[in-house]
């Protein structure tokens, strides 16, 4: 992750682009259904993210952006998806941008933001947002606040959901 991004800088709020309920989208779409139907998330952490959300009497809605293009985001978005839907609670919401393309010749600076917007959701180019890399996946509790962001890959645990937990634990 970027050393620019401040999570007390963004709200839910300023995402006001058009999304998808990641669970009716994801595994429906070809690219990402291989992906859904094969990850297994670790049942002890999905309990472990239900108890948390429960005890705290929280909500999670997580904002991913990405594009079916985009080899993390076909790794990702599925697995993410698939940790909601393991959860099988109200308490966690994953909504997804799509679309999000490369200005052409696609080559990347350091520094230097990639997103072609139009047709990229305005929040790619928004710097609050510190989007270098898809997908970027956004924590946001029931108050709209963030609570922080992946970018492409988990940083500070193996799993995606064990760095879900991390960032509810922080």
């Amino acid at each position: 992750m970027s050393k620019k991004f401040d999570k007390n800088k963004i709200t839910l709020e300023d995402i006001k682009s058009e999304w998808k309920v990641g669970h009716n989208y994801i595994p429906q779409t070809e690219v990402y259904r291989e992906n859904y139907e094969k990850y297994e998330p670790k049942s002890e952490i999905i309990q472990k993210i239900k108890s948390w959300l429960i005890k705290n009497d929280e909500t999670l809605i997580i904002v991913a952006f990405g594009a079916s293009w985009c080899g993390d985001c076909k790794i990702q978005l599925p697995r993410l998806v698939k940790i909601e839907r393991s959860l099988n609670n109200p308490r966690m919401e994953v909504r997804v941008l799509t679309g999000i393309k490369v200005r052409a010749p696609y080559s990347r600076e350091k520094g230097k933001v990639i997103w072609k917007s139009p047709p990229s959701p305005p929040e790619t180019l928004d710097e609050r947002f510190d989007m270098f890399h898809i997908p970027a996946i956004f924590l946001f509790n029931k108050k709209g606040k963030c609570l922080g962001k992946i970018d492409e890959k988990p940083e500070h645990k193996s799993t995606l959901e064990e760095e879900i937990l991390f960032y509810l634990e922080k």
